[in-house]
């Protein structure tokens, strides 16, 4: 059965494209341990599960250093790849303890954007460049992704404004 292109209506202009006219997406992969410049490309709060959580999503610019026993080749460690990182509000027993690790992690740009006061500092570093350290770590519940390995998730430290 052949698609209507009738029914499209105008949506039929937008996606009458070339594939090769179309931009790639980013890939989001968790980059391999090491010192990595970022974009932070998106700040926003989300519902995840019925969970609420303020997620962070980074590209990443340029790599510095990676850890000695890593392959810069690694499609993992592109620049333009992307990952995200998520702070978690659903249990009233953790958040200060979620509220503490936002502070480690984001007490480095505060200077720099003028503010000490948290969401003001979540609010203003969207589209900011910064250098930090990333690690990995393994999916706790041992979920696998499309090739049947176990999940890797990325985490950024000493985040401070690149120059």
């Amino acid at each position: 059965m052949a698609l209507d292109r009738a029914k499209l209506g105008a949506l039929a202009q937008v996606v009458a494209r070339d594939l090769d006219d179309i931009p790639d997406l980013p890939d989001y992969k968790a980059p391999h341990p090491g010192v990595y410049k970022l974009k932070v490309e998106k700040v926003e709060s989300r519902e995840i599960k019925n969970k609420s959580a303020i997620v962070i999503e980074y590209s990443v610019v340029d790599v510095i250093q990676l850890n000695e026993a890593e392959d810069a080749n690694d499609p993992n460690v592109v620049p333009g790849n992307m990952f995200s990182e998520a702070f978690w509000f659903n249990d009233a027993d953790r958040i200060e303890t979620t509220l503490g690790a936002m502070k480690k992690k984001y007490s480095g740009l505060s200077e720099a954007l003028g503010t000490k006061n948290l969401l003001e500092i979540l609010d203003k570093m969207e589209g900011m460049l910064v250098k930090c350290i990333v690690t990995n770590r393994v999916d706790n519940e041992g979920k696998t992704d499309e090739h049947g390995k176990i999940r890797v998730y990325a985490s950024t430290m000493e985040m401070v404004p690149a120059v």
